[in-house]
């Protein structure tokens, strides 16, 4: 391989290991972005549809699969930069996820492992080889936010993360062409915004830190409280999750991920489009992705050997 050749092969795939990283981590690292819809037209004005109604229809609708294969189209923005990628993804459910990158010329630069208790990494850059092994909660004290295994599954095949069956927890309405649920506040959450749920207009939820009532809530906080607004917009035809929006109001960041293009695979209709974009105070990133063929049903394997000359790196 030429000399220039791998340049810019180190070039792109250095800003791929970044992404890759923040990839299992930006599932949950919460940031915000403009609004943009996908949505299916309906000829009649929408139903009302209470609560408990739309979360049976939503697990009826749910992507459900043992075995699962993905090839991928991606892009990633941050920072004014653009790059783009192919990936291979294979999954057993609530076991593995095993995705392999190849940036540039159809050659692997990235594999990964990832379980319900670990996550292996293997960089195969010109002159950046190395291999990490570590877990969840050692990525979570690096970036000091929480994620887990199922999280990541849920948000490559389109399925709602934190959208449980306890209607309590949420109301519902009709917003546009899509139903919208919104997770009820807690009295903590509305005394820092300054609004109820009721009145949410924007996706983006803005407040100052430096409000005296801000201030006073976080001191107050336990440990493991949180002040998380979580929304999410399904279509009425099969209900299936367009779009979700998550608001950290401690760490001021949103995340919004949109889901288009349904299609048909087996019976089951799954989202052949997602786009995930975030923003924190420091910075803005923006991960699309096209499902170019979809699998079910059939078994993989999940190679991962380490060569013996990649030095281990303690941390990505």
């Amino acid at each position: 391989m030429h000399k220039r050749q791998i340049n810019q092969i180190k070039a792109r795939a250095s800003t791929i290991l970044r992404l890759v990283a923040g990839c299992v981590l930006l599932v949950l690292i919460l940031a915000s972005c403009r609004k943009r819809k996908e949505s299916i037209a309906t000829k009649e004005p929408l139903r009302g549809r209470t609560t408990a109604f739309l979360l049976r229809h939503y697990e009826d609708s749910k992507l459900n699969y043992e075995w699962l294969g993905m090839k991928v189209d991606a892009d990633y923005i941050t920072m004014g930069e653009s790059q783009s990628f192919k990936a291979t993804i294979r999954m057993r459910r609530d076991s593995a996820i095993w995705i392999s990158i190849t940036p540039l010329l159809g050659i692997e630069m990235i594999r990964m492992m990832v379980t319900a208790d670990s996550v292996k990494y293997l960089s195969k850059i010109p002159d950046n080889k190395f291999y990490y092994v570590g877990t969840f909660n050692e990525l979570n004290s690096k970036v000091g936010i929480e994620m887990d295994f199922d999280m990541l599954q849920d948000i490559l095949i389109g399925n709602a993360i934190g959208l449980e069956k306890d209607e309590g927890r949420f109301r519902s309405e009709i917003e546009g062409e899509n139903y919208l649920m919104i997770s009820k506040y807690k009295r903590k959450v509305r005394r820092v915004v300054g609004i109820d749920d009721r009145k949410l207009e924007n996706d983006t939820i803005v407040i100052n830190p430096n409000n005296p009532k801000y201030q006073r809530t976080i001191r107050k906080m336990d440990e493991d409280d949180d002040l998380i607004i979580s929304r999410y917009w399904l279509e009425p035809e099969n209900y299936k999750l367009v779009k979700s929006v998550f608001n950290d109001l401690i760490r001021q960041r949103t995340m919004e991920v949109f889901y288009g293009n349904f299609e048909q695979n087996d019976g089951q209709t799954y989202p052949a489009k997602c786009k995930i974009v975030t923003i924190s105070p420091k910075m803005q990133q923006e991960l699309s992705f096209d499902i170019t063929k979809l699998s079910e049903g059939k078994s993989y394997d999940f190679p991962f050997e380490i060569p013996d000359d990649f030095p281990r790196k303690d941390s990505l």
